[in-house]
């Protein structure tokens, strides 16, 4: 059950990452300017790190545990979100990004309530676990977040309702 705490924390501080507006924009003008990797590389490093989230062996989805198989949904999930946040450019895919949010913040609140009717894992399936998901996971969280101070620097392209429903993510997702 440790776990699942320390992994769920881990996905739910996906929210509190994207939600950029918290730094204020002059630190983030501040910053260095990191080059920004093309849309091609984006692709390439999230199926990457999808790519890593599955077994190595050749192990059925089947066969996984149920708590494997809801991190791997998870993975997956997160990766959605940065897609999302990764191709918004200007105001209308700013706008046209909301609703797809909203939707994927009710998922992932579902999710995250989904791990209490789990059994619990054991202390190996733990570990294991650990191991190999939450590198994976901190490295799309760091993702998301880089995603979520590009548009606050670019004060979200206009919209009015992307922070809101960045903000509806953070809340529900606590």
């Amino acid at each position: 059950m440790k776990s699942y705490a320390i992994l769920t924390i881990s996905l739910l501080a996906l929210s509190r990452m994207c939600m950029a507006q918290d730094i204020p924009v002059d630190v983030v003008a501040e910053t260095p300017a990191t080059p920004q990797p093309t849309a091609e590389h984006k692709q390439e490093v999230i199926e990457d790190k999808a790519a890593e989230a599955t077994p190595a062996t050749d192990t059925p989805q089947t066969e996984l545990s149920p708590g494997e198989q809801r991190l791997q949904a998870g993975i997956v999930m997160l990766g959605n979100l940065y897609n999302l946040l990764s191709g918004i450019r200007d105001n209308e895919s700013a706008e046209k990004a909301v609703a797809p949010l909203m939707r994927l913040s009710s998922e992932l609140n579902l999710w995250a309530q989904g791990f209490t009717s789990l059994p619990p894992m054991t202390e190996n399936e733990q570990v294991i676990c650990e191991d190999r998901y939450l590198p994976i996971i901190r490295k799309i969280n760091m993702s998301i977040k880089v995603q979520g101070e590009r548009l606050a620097s670019a004060e979200y392209y206009g919209s009015q309702n992307l922070p809101a429903a960045l903000v509806r993510l953070a809340i529900l997702n606590q």
